[in-house]
């Protein structure tokens, strides 16, 4: 407020005297904001309107008097001066006036003390609102203090300089499970000891207690806490403590675990590498018996393959050339032991495209091929057993040739063949197609891919194309937790009569080389071998993958960008 800016709430019914009252103030130097009002209601309204500096009222009014005046001021809680300007008014009103908190009164023909009064009631008005902001800062500041003080989670003891308990945060109180009155003027160390006079107390040494001292348990407390002392000066004829002791039985617990995981784990690493020792040899061993089994393996199908051929050619001139006459019976005979060595001769060259496969023994020479086109030759060499099971092998035309080793890519497909015919029911239908892909084209398929090539797609990038070859089947299919399975050496989907899909040939289980076969040769050519279902979830679909080289375009296509 500006010092002599005055903003008075005037309870008067004379205009006449309100103007009197005015033109005193303003010959006193102030200017001045007034309201007139002549009932409790209406003073209500305008104290409640805005600010004022003051009220003054005349004793008696018709509807309102000084009195009620007053008691609507303090209904409203606030602290203005309030002074009655009256005309004849008996001396025992005034006083009752007065004690019911009337600052001052004055006589209408006398108002010489009024501007006297009016500084004066301004200024202690002034210095009780400076005493009631204080006060309230001093309150508000102490109960956040405590709230503080309260709210720390480690337990805070202020003790006089005979080590007793003059004051305690909520955390002692919980930590003792006792009252704020039980632990004030208890001595310290009795509190945490049980005895004042306990000898391994820490409270003894009291400007010597730092927070680097070392853990220490409380026979009254359980768990682990590090405690720390701190000198108190209140006032300058009095001294203190203020002890902070701080419960670290997690941190404790957890150095504790950790050092029992250290253990742990030195006498892991000890095991890990005995084990690593052990697997060390263990490999070696294994290589050395893997070598030795290939070698076997090796000699073994090379010198069977000598005498077999022999038994088979000697068969054939027998069959066709020799002029025998056999009964039915020697016929049957000799055709078993012909179909018998003929199988014996496949499972020896099954052997030795493993065993070479295994030693890296041999090498992919590459020229183009059109692998539809050796498909068809392929079908050639197995018009008995289609015909025998009434099966339809329909290929795809395609003038697309691929870098590839001829040889293999005729085992690969002759191998994927039998296996269609072999698992195919009589009547059925095998369809054999292929086309030029790029990554993005196989990238959908992802998931599935990932199952059969942990590094799909790193494993083929670099390539700009691919030729993928589908051989489709009507067939009984494998279920999805065996189509991995198939391409590892000796395994079989199944017990025998599961592979009995036909009345005539192809209906034995076979060695389980033929596919791991083939996975290696797809290997070589750095491409990939998968197997899914069929159209509408039937039969079988087996997708060989071969990379092209820099010189192949793919041709647009309808859907390919």
């Amino acid at each position: 407020m500006d010092d002599m800016h005055l903003r008075i709430l005037l309870a008067e019914d004379s205009e006449e005297d309100a103007f009197l009252l005015l033109r005193e103030l303003e010959r006193g130097g102030y200017t001045v904001e007034c309201e007139r009002v002549q009932t409790r209601s209406a003073m209500k309204k305008a104290l409640a309107s805005r600010e004022w500096d003051m009220v003054i009222s005349d004793y008696r009014m018709p509807r309102f008097s000084a009195p009620q005046a007053l008691e609507t001021l303090k209904e409203s809680g606030l602290d203005l001066p309030f002074i009655i300007v009256s005309g004849k008014i008996a001396e025992d009103m005034l006083v009752d006036a007065m004690r019911a908190g009337a600052n001052d009164y004055f006589m209408k023909g006398n108002l010489s003390r009024l501007i006297p009064a009016i500084e004066r009631e301004l200024r202690e008005a002034a210095e009780r609102r400076i005493r009631r902001r204080a006060e309230r800062a001093i309150r508000q500041g102490k109960m956040e203090w405590e709230a503080a003080f309260d709210a720390v989670s480690d337990l805070v003891l202020l003790t006089d300089l005979y080590s007793t308990v003059i004051r305690c945060n909520n955390r002692v109180i919980e930590a003792f499970n006792a009252t704020y009155s039980d632990i004030l003027g208890r001595n310290i160390t009795e509190l945490f000891y049980g005895s004042p006079d306990a000898g391994e107390s820490i409270f003894d040494q009291c400007t010597d207690l730092k927070a680097d001292n070392g853990d220490v348990r409380f026979p009254k407390l359980t768990g682990w806490y590090k405690a720390s002392c701190f000198p108190m000066h209140p006032t300058e004829n009095e001294h203190g403590f203020v002890y902070v002791i701080k419960d670290v039985t997690k941190r404790k617990k957890m150095e504790e675990e950790k050092e029992l995981a250290t253990l742990e784990l030195l006498r892991s690493r000890q095991a890990l590498r005995e084990n690593l020792e052990e697997m060390k040899r263990a490999n070696m061993e294994l290589g050395r018996l893997n070598a030795a089994k290939n070698t076997f393996i090796g000699m073994a199908s090379h010198e069977l393959k000598t005498p077999l051929t022999s038994i088979i050619g000697g068969l054939q001139f027998l069959f066709h050339y020799s002029g025998l006459e056999m009964t039915p019976e020697q016929k049957e005979m000799m055709e078993s032991v012909y179909e018998g060595v003929t199988q014996l001769r496949g499972i020896v060259d099954d052997l030795l495209s493993i065993s070479r496969i295994e030693t890296k023994g041999f090498a992919v020479t590459k020229r183009m091929v059109n692998l539809l086109n050796l498909c068809r030759e392929v079908r050639h060499t197995l018009l008995l057993p289609l015909s025998e099971r009434d099966i339809e092998l329909s290929i795809a035309e395609d003038t697309c040739s691929i870098p590839a080793d001829e040889g293999f890519c005729r085992l690969v497909t002759r191998n994927l063949l039998e296996n269609a015919i072999k698992f195919t029911a009589d009547g059925g239908r095998i369809t054999i197609s292929g086309e030029l892909t790029s990554l993005d084209d196989l990238l959908p398929q992802a998931d599935s891919l990932r199952c059969f090539y942990r590094e799909f797609p790193s494993n083929i990038e670099g390539h700009p194309a691919f030729y993928r070859l589908d051989i489709a089947d009507t067939g009984i299919g494998i279920p999805p937790e065996e189509r991995v399975r198939i391409f590892e050496k000796f395994y079989g989907v199944g017990d025998l009569a599961y592979h009995s899909s036909g009345k005539t040939g192809f209906m034995s289980k076979g060695s389980g080389l033929g596919l791991s076969i083939v996975k290696g040769i797809m290997d070589a050519h750095g491409g990939m071998v998968w197997v899914g279902p069929g159209e509408n979830g039937s039969g079988s679909v087996f997708s060989l993958l071969f990379p092209m080289d820099n010189t192949c375009v793919i041709p647009p296509r309808e859907g390919r960008r």
